[in-house]
């Protein structure tokens, strides 16, 4: 059996992945277990047959649709810029190293590595190898940012905060450590996170360690073997440059290497553990369930395909996970903290299950009295006195943008929020606001650079007299204002103004403690909720506030959520006018649904307060 990078990470998983994988793919013909203990001739029992059909219903909805399916369509319309990262790493390699460069989008013509163990080939493909008389360097490209692994940082014996990583002379990112710099116990420690396979930074070194294994196993040199990460440099700032067909030119600068070799000869005996953890589960093709928890990557990209099996006694509504801050823990009467995967495994699978004892958050508390008597929860002093701090005309504001992984524009940075839309609702006096005659909206005709034109549309609409601008998670839209304002000095003034004019309206519902305190109310009150209905689900989302107050729906738009919205506008470039048009008025009706959204929301409010 061959065993690739992307199959030996979902193996690793748990004991269960590599069972429910073969029976996914060979369906009835394949050989599973439900127990460590099961003989040979149990594998072939009408009660394991039955026990491998079941798990086989479980993949197919009421419809006959694989549930395991799941199409990523923002994915989808990304891979080209994934592609093109690659490319110009590979440049990168090249001008930086020197020597013998290979790099390829071709898998066919990447540096192949593999071994064999216990008769399972285990291999690699490598997107940078080079070679020279000094060494062998391996590449791992990906596409994410410096920041991911700047931002890990220790306090320093001067109690300043540091980065674990530092440029060498060469200009290469490094451990300090590696530098001879001085290092404390609070660097050692954060240095572990490198190290956890499931964390945000560990993941992307695991999957560099496992290339570090099939090679250590499948060549033997006297040359030293130096293992990188390279990853977009989160720092660097697009000059706008173009070649003659208009696409943005990108130099060097744009990648950052990360030399982990050290690091990843710290790591191999994990690596070595893990292999012989795999093997044993393959042999063993054991699918009988197993404790869930964060290896199951829950709500996660990296989402394991077998979540609706696993998750399946999962309630939908009101589960265990839907508590605030409950990734915090529980503790019980005895001081002793519960994590949420030791509730679920332990069958406190709904948020009722939780000892009310264990609930010792106000705001857990509100959430299951609600959930227990079926009766919202209204704090209507605090919402009243966050409507009375509106100042009128509103302008209910929504973007739209594009996270791009390569900066396509100038002033912009890797995965930058570039602004292709927006849509605004004026509310002329409490509750005066028309649906059609009141939506002001701009929209963006083309993958060229429109940002100033929607700056000057936003001014246009947004006058200078003082009116609140009201979104809905405020961070989101302030940081696109100022980074506008950044952009255009020229505007500076008028985004600035609108900037200090924002209202979240998420503040009158889920609460924020430092609004209301500025709002006048004493320190301990202002903090929680402000509103809970069984129905949020745990969650703020304006799509999940709105049918508690209105009903209006989503459902029928053919845009409905924003990575819809996001996917609509990757793809202008590809329809023919009719379309185009077509696409450019569905995403107007979305993005002004978020606007008038929010109108109806703020009203339904006032009338609560009455």
């Amino acid at each position: 059996m061959n065993i690739s990078k992307t199959r030996f990470i979902n193996d690793i998983r748990c004991q269960r992945f590599a069972a429910l994988d073969e029976l996914r793919q060979s369906k009835d013909k394949a050989i599973v277990s439900f127990s460590k203990d099961d003989e040979l001739e149990d594998l072939f029992s009408l009660e394991n047959k039955a026990r491998r059909q079941t798990l086989l219903d479980e993949m197919i909805d009421e419809e006959g649709v694989e549930l395991l399916e799941h199409k990523d369509e923002q994915l989808e319309v990304m891979l080209p810029f994934y592609k093109d990262i690659e490319l110009i790493a590979g440049r990168a390699i090249r001008n930086r190293f020197g020597g013998t460069v290979l790099y390829s989008l071709d898998t066919k013509s990447q540096k192949r590595f593999e071994y064999e163990e216990e008769g399972y080939r285990f291999y690699c493909f490598l997107d940078g190898y080079q070679e020279d008389d000094e060494a062998i360097r391996i590449f791992e490209v990906k596409a994410t940012t410096s920041k991911k692994f700047m931002d890990l940082t220790f306090r320093s014996e001067n109690k300043e905060r540091e980065s674990v990583f530092e440029r060498s002379a060469e200009g290469i990112m490094m451990l300090k450590d590696d530098l001879g710099e001085k290092v404390n116990r609070d660097y050692q420690n954060k240095v572990q996170k490198l190290k956890k396979r499931l964390g945000r930074e560990g993941r992307y070194v695991y999957d560099l360690l496992y290339q570090a294994h099939v090679i250590d196993h499948a060549i033997t040199t006297k040359k030293p073997i130096h293992y990188f990460l390279v990853v977009l440099n989160a720092d660097y700032v697009h000059d706008g440059k173009t070649d003659d067909q208009g696409k943005p030119v990108y130099p060097d600068d744009l990648i950052e290497f990360f030399d982990l070799s050290s690091l990843i000869q710290q790591m191999m005996p994990i690596i070595a553990h893990d292999v012989k953890s795999v093997i044993g589960r393959l042999e063993r093709m054991d699918a009988s369930p197993v404790l869930l928890g964060p290896h199951c990557q829950r709500n996660d990209v990296r989402q394991c395909v077998f979540y609706p099996i696993c998750f399946k006694d999962i309630p939908n509504k009101n589960s265990t996970f839907i508590y605030l801050h409950g990734h915090h823990g529980f503790k019980d009467e005895n001081g002793v903290r519960h994590e949420r995967f030791d509730l679920i495994n332990d069958g406190m699978t709904h948020a009722t299950d939780v000892p009310h004892a264990w609930l010792q958050r106000p705001d857990n508390i509100i959430q299951r009295e609600v959930i227990d008597s079926h009766e919202p929860f209204y704090r209507k002093d605090k919402i009243k006195l966050g409507i009375e701090a509106l100042v009128y005309p509103l302008y209910h504001l929504d973007f739209e943008s594009f996270p791009s992984p390569l900066p396509r524009f100038v002033g912009e940075k890797a995965y930058s929020q570039s602004l292709f839309q927006f849509s605004i609702h004026i509310e002329h006096r409490p509750g005066v606001s028309d649906k059609e005659k009141d939506n002001h909206a701009f929209l963006a005709h083309s993958h060229t650079d429109e940002r100033e034109a929607l700056v000057q549309a936003l001014l246009d609409v947004i006058k200078d007299d003082g009116g609140s601008v009201v979104v809905y998670n405020q961070s989101f839209e302030q940081t696109r204002l100022l980074e506008l304002a950044a952009l255009f000095p020229q505007y500076r003034d008028r985004l600035l103004d609108i900037v200090n004019r924002l209202f979240d309206l998420m503040h009158l519902v889920r609460g924020n403690q430092t609004f209301f305190q500025n709002l006048g109310i004493p320190d301990d009150d202002a903090k929680g909720i402000n509103l809970y209905h069984e129905d949020l689900n745990g969650s703020y989302s304006i799509k999940k506030v709105l049918p508690l107050f209105s009903k209006l729906t989503y459902e029928q738009l053919e845009i409905k959520n924003g990575t819809s919205a996001l996917v609509a506008y990757a793809h202008f470039p590809d329809l023919d006018r009719e379309a185009l048009e077509k696409t450019r008025e569905a995403l107007l009706d979305y993005c002004g649904q978020d606007t008038w959204a929010m109108v109806e929301i703020l009203d339904a409010l006032r009338r609560i307060t009455l």
